[in-house]
């Protein structure tokens, strides 16, 4: 025997169905993803003077900035905890931070050394007479503690012949954040790459350069 729902029943599943439909179209839609971007670091203001024609400068070859591979992600991750990584929520990197930090690592750089031409990587026939290599390892943002902690370690490189290495240094480096946000993470990062392009700096104007 076949039954047949009442035509109340079927009332009741159609008011139903129209109720979840409408409710489906009236739910709030998803936030818009939150983009950060490095802030550029502050450059000194440049020397009075003409500037020297960069073929008359000795040239150094800036490799990209190493950082740790668990920060290689669009997601902006924080320390949670020694042992934790967290990312703060619906929030992404505008772009990809090795490259940003290269980037802001090399622009700061280059104003701390107005008697060198630099160059990024391939410097095809400049003929680089030095080469620099910075790892950021760890880069931590501690949220808990509002503090970017990180040890950098520069090594300056000779390349005509045999590269050899001529410094090394590292240095353990502890930024404090203006505030408990990704942005303000972000802001965090670039007064550290400032503080490492200073140290760097510092560390190739120690080295004489090789003659060209």
């Amino acid at each position: 025997m076949k039954i047949r729902p009442s035509p109340l029943l079927r009332r009741s599943a159609a008011a139903t169905t129209l109720a979840a439909l409408l409710m489906a179209g009236c739910a709030s839609p998803s936030p818009a993803p939150v983009l950060i971007s490095l802030p550029p670091v502050p450059l000194p203001a440049a020397a009075p003077g003409a500037a020297p024609s960069p073929s008359d400068l000795p040239v150094l070859a800036v490799r990209r900035v190493g950082i740790p591979e668990y920060l290689v992600s669009r997601r902006v991750r924080y320390r949670a905890d020694p042992s934790t990584l967290a990312e703060w929520p619906n929030t992404y990197w505008a772009e990809r931070i090795e490259i940003g930090v290269t980037r802001e690592f090399t622009s700061a750089l280059r104003a701390q050394l107005p008697g060198w031409s630099l160059c990024e990587s391939n410097c095809g026939d400049r003929g680089p007479v030095l080469a620099l290599n910075v790892d950021i390892v760890p880069m931590d943002f501690v949220r808990s503690g509002g503090q970017l902690r990180a040890r950098a370690r520069v090594v300056v490189n000779a390349t005509a012949g045999l590269a050899r290495v001529l410094q090394t240094q590292e240095r353990d480096y502890t930024v404090a954040a203006n505030g408990d946000t990704a942005q303000a993470m972000a802001q965090a990062v670039s007064d550290l790459i400032a503080q490492v392009a200073a140290q760097s700096a510092e560390l190739i104007r120690a080295t004489p350069a090789p003659a060209r």
